[in-house]
């Protein structure tokens, strides 16, 4: 009898140290995207959600951007913990070169995402139908500070295009603008298809401007972040053939402080979701593990270990300094 009370007791001690217990608090994360309506922003809100619904401890908000430059230098500074961005921003921001002051190499990738392209478009009844059309015209690219400002303007150096005007605005206003006849041409990087184009194909027919092998080949000279890619025939309405475009594969990128668990888990997330996040970005339904090694910045240790459950040989150039 005696025996039996003593285990009571413990059991109810043990019962009250259980209770008393707090709850574990959830680690609240802030993702850096795009401005509303881009790839990163409709794709950050769909990653979110999973991770929202299907992990208890984590909670993460998505932040209206300037895009990958700016990501990373929010990232650099502390003042989110997690970004989307092109292998393009994060290998010259990594590296500091070109233009960039100093070197972000803090930041690691976690998880592949899709291909954007430098999207170069005219309304289809415009006379604009190629590059060299665009000299004296007015243009328009994205936010200042965004990839697809940035992009357009390195483009038109290498190429010697000297528009009349190049403004820097949103995707949502560079369409209206479109349409009320403000601008000649839009360029902007993004995934396909693109919310914004598809919402301009509403109300007008949209021609995707091409660059030809010779145009293509001086820009790579140059661009060693760069790559070749094709809009594919059928992305939208308006492309009736194959559309020659720069290309640049985009990452999910943190900074080394965040913790190898969290990591692991957001990474192994990412393929979870797959489905749900193929509709936001259609390209992500390609998305493969070994797609990580396009990154062009080490990887964080938390990805490794799920690269490396996975079967990815992880290279040594992807490897960081703490994960040695």
């Amino acid at each position: 009898m005696k025996t039996f009370l003593t285990c009571c007791l413990a059991a109810l001690l043990g019962f009250g140290l259980l209770a008393a217990r707090p709850a574990q608090a959830k680690q609240h994360l802030l993702l850096g995207s795009s401005i509303v309506g881009g790839s990163y922003y409709v794709l950050g809100g769909t990653y979110a959600k999973y991770i929202n619904d299907t992990y208890p401890d984590l909670d993460v908000s998505v932040e209206v951007g300037g895009g990958p430059y700016s990501n990373i230098t929010l990232l650099s500074n502390g003042e989110i913990d997690l970004g989307f961005a092109t292998t393009w921003a994060t290998g010259e921001m990594y590296d500091g070169i070109n233009d960039q002051k100093k070197k972000h190499e803090d930041i690691r990738a976690f998880l592949p995402l899709f291909p954007s392209y430098l999207q170069i478009y005219s309304l289809a009844e415009s006379p604009i139908k190629s590059m060299g059309d665009i000299q004296g015209k007015i243009a328009s690219s994205g936010a200042a500070g965004s990839s697809g400002r940035i992009a357009t303007q390195t483009l038109f150096d290498i190429l010697g295009i000297k528009p009349a005007k190049l403004n820097s605005v949103p995707t949502g206003t560079q369409i209206n603008n479109m349409r009320d006849k403000l601008i000649d041409v839009g360029l902007s990087v993004t995934g396909v298809p693109a919310p914004f184009m598809m919402e301009l194909e509403a109300s007008h027919a949209v021609h995707l401007i091409p660059l030809t092998k010779k145009e293509m080949d001086t820009v790579l000279a140059k661009q060693p972040y760069w790559s070749a890619g094709v809009i594919k025939k059928g992305t939208y309405k308006s492309t009736t053939e194959d559309v020659d475009a720069v290309a640049f594969w985009n990452v999910a990128i943190t900074s080394k402080r965040l913790s190898e668990d969290t990591v692991y888990t957001l990474t192994k997330a990412g393929f979870e979701a797959q489905a749900q996040l193929a509709n936001a970005v259609r390209d992500i339904e390609h998305m493969k593990p070994e797609d990580i090694l396009k990154s062009t910045i080490p990887l964080h240790k938390g990805a490794i270990r799920y690269y490396r459950e996975r079967g990815i040989q992880i290279p040594d150039r992807l490897i960081p300094p703490e994960a040695k």
